[in-house]
């Protein structure tokens, strides 16, 4: 075994080498070609793109997750069988819908106890009222003492008093009937049903069931300290709005990477940077009519300008990287190459805004990079770059990851 694993790894050992002399040998060849050309004074042809000025939006992506605007666990807060259950899981429901019936026989009895006992402690009033007249003319008579006077007024309030409690029972037997009752607090979907029909529940039964408001729903996404003075400065302020709302556009992007085609609205800005992460947290809310947003869904949040800017745009296949940075190789009017540093900007679709570096109008090399040196001459042909619509970004997402 221990000489079969050595082979291979001398096999491999001798692949990766081959490889790295194919690659030498090639860029060699590149390099070799270059002098042939420019020896011969015949000039290497390349592909260019022009450099144009268009209408851009200006975007930044962030990554966010959809949060319910409500939810509520529905609990019973009374003691008693479950006698119906009147949704199925995962069922839409209106708000006031019966969900859960818990036997109401018990509270329906206790109700009309409480009832009759309003009715006694009542007529124990009205013959302590009747009593009190009567002996209001005794004392105004004198035939009547002051003591035996206030007994009878005391009973009265007592009277009074028995009533009140009767009352308030009554109105706690209404309660806890209603509450054999469990309703939708408003329109939702509600989850799995965690009890059966027949089971005893009670408030110590923990959630029955789970009601999720599923439009319009929230889209949270943090920023750093840096993305927020930009959107503040990017957006501009109004009416004591730390981000005004109206100025920026709120897309996302779902997992599939299909852009929703409602529009959000930033209707909340945090008012505190959180010390351990650097962040500070953003709501946007979407109708979500469709209900294609899940609460707990990960989403791409993209942030956008409402009015356009002209930006000049080149190709990302024109970009190369040194050590000092981003740059291109442009061709001149008279045909020779120059290397140009650029500061660059927002993905529009297959381009690239350059903030600085190039001018419109100018030509890059989108191909044959590898057969040409700077201040070379060159033979260019022009071609039409593809562009998505303005301000269109991909930002890879986990599913966009392939193993190789």
């Amino acid at each position: 075994m221990g000489v079969k694993k050595m082979g291979r790894f001398k096999r491999s050992t001798i692949h990766l080498a081959i490889a790295f002399l194919a690659a030498i040998g090639l860029a060699g060849c590149f390099e070799d070609e270059a002098e042939d050309a420019a020896e011969q004074g015949t000039r290497p042809t390349v592909t260019v793109a022009e450099i144009v000025e268009r209408d851009v939006v200006a975007t930044e992506r962030f990554i966010g997750r959809a949060e319910a605007v409500d939810t509520i666990d529905l609990r019973a807060r009374v003691e008693g069988f479950l006698e119906a259950r009147m949704a199925t899981d995962g069922e839409l429901v209106e708000a006031g819908d019966t969900l859960f019936l818990i036997e109401p026989a018990p509270y329906e009895a206790a109700l009309a106890q409480a009832d009759a006992a309003v009715a006694e402690a009542s007529a124990a009033l009205q013959l302590a009222e009747v009593e009190l007249e009567r002996r209001t003319e005794l004392l105004a008579r004198g035939t009547l003492s002051q003591a035996e006077y206030d007994i009878t007024l005391a009973n009265r309030a007592a009277a009074m008093a028995r009533l009140e409690s009767a009352e308030a029972k009554r109105d706690e037997a209404r309660i806890r009937l209603r509450y054999t009752e469990l309703k939708a607090p408003f329109e939702g979907r509600i989850g799995r049903m965690q009890y059966s029909q027949g089971d005893v529940v009670g408030p110590s039964s923990g959630t029955l069931a789970n009601v999720t408001r599923m439009s319009p729903i929230y889209v949270t996404f943090g920023l750093s300290e840096r993305d927020l003075v930009e959107l503040i400065d990017w957006s501009g302020t109004s009416g004591g709005e730390v981000v005004a709302a109206d100025a920026v556009q709120v897309l996302v992007q779902l997992p599939t990477g299909r852009m929703l085609e409602e529009e959000g609205r930033l209707v909340f800005v945090d008012n505190r940077i959180d010390p351990g992460t650097g962040t500070i947290n953003l709501r946007a809310q979407f109708d979500n009519a469709a209900q294609v947003l899940v609460p707990g869904m990960f989403l791409n949040v993209e942030i956008g300008e409402r009015v356009p800017e002209l930006r000049r745009t080149l190709p990302q296949a024109a970009l190369q990287q040194d050590q000092q940075g981003s740059y291109v190789l442009v061709v001149d009017d008279t045909g020779l190459v120059e290397q140009r540093y650029v500061e660059l900007g927002t993905n529009v679709g297959n381009d690239v805004v350059a903030l600085s570096g190039v001018d419109a109008g100018e030509h890059v090399i989108v191909e044959g990079l590898q057969r040409v040196r700077v201040g070379q001459p060159v033979e260019a042909i022009a071609v039409s770059t593809s562009r998505q619509p303005e301000g269109a970004t991909k930002t890879p997402t986990a599913s966009d990851v392939t193993e190789d």
